[in-house]
């Protein structure tokens, strides 16, 4: 019965083909329901900030800053420890279904006396743990983009043209990432300043994607470079 309910859930919300392993034990799946219901449990937390979550699950010490600024889906899953901050000009904005891996960081600004832009993340979009999501230039993903852990993306650069000052204090340029629907970027990939990603694109593990992707494309490497269409 709980199995049934479970995949029910699962499939009604998030995968319409889920089914549990056949290897499923009932403990594991007394387990896994628990944890739900403990992660559901704390998301309803953000009532108290006059947010009114929709089956939101939060890990363990999850950390919002600039709430207000914060625009969550329903049926969002946020990991273990990750830090989500909507400080910006625009919002940090996340999709309905979407996944943010544990111990990973989804942030507009780090300073007070330069906001970044916004992040923008589609329906279905799901971060590997671990990783680091920037918004200082604006960075928009599609939906149903997926990636592994350690997955990075920097919408500024540090400028570095004048050799008689350090260059903590020669400021950034900041251009918008774009990284389309149905991708899959792989673990370890870096995404900079001013990059597109097309749709439908494969992004292999390790790769330093520096310019645009086209639509269809499998791209490798460091610099990232296209080896085939899809």
């Amino acid at each position: 019965m709980l199995k049934a309910s479970l995949e029910y859930v699962i499939r009604s919300y998030k995968k319409p083909d889920f089914r549990f392993d056949p290897g499923i034990s009932s403990s594991m799946l007394f387990s896994f329901a628990a944890k739900m219901l403990t992660d559901f449990s704390r998301g309803l937390r953000l009532i108290l900030f006059l947010k009114l979550p929709r089956f939101l699950f939060l890990g363990r010490g999850v950390v919002f800053r600039h709430l207000a600024r914060i625009q969550i889906g329903k049926w969002v899953v946020v990991g273990d420890f990750v830090t989500l901050s909507g400080l910006g000009r625009g919002k940090l904005v996340i999709g309905d279904g979407c996944r943010i891996g544990s111990f990973s960081r989804v942030v507009v600004s780090t300073t007070f006396n330069n906001l970044g832009e916004y992040i923008h993340l589609g329906d279905h979009v799901a971060i590997g743990d671990y990783s680091s999501l920037g918004g200082s230039g604006g960075l928009e993903i599609g939906a149903n983009t997926i990636t592994g852990q350690y997955f990075s993306v920097h919408p500024e650069n540090h400028r570095f043209d004048d050799p008689s000052r350090p260059i903590r204090q020669q400021g950034t340029e900041r251009y918008p990432v774009r990284i389309g629907e149905n991708c899959w970027l792989g673990a370890k990939v870096t995404v900079l300043a001013g990059v597109s990603i097309g749709d439908n694109c494969v992004i292999g593990a390790g790769s330093l994607v520096t310019k645009d992707i086209p639509d269809n494309s499998i791209a490798v490497g460091n610099p990232a470079r296209v080896i085939k269409g899809l």
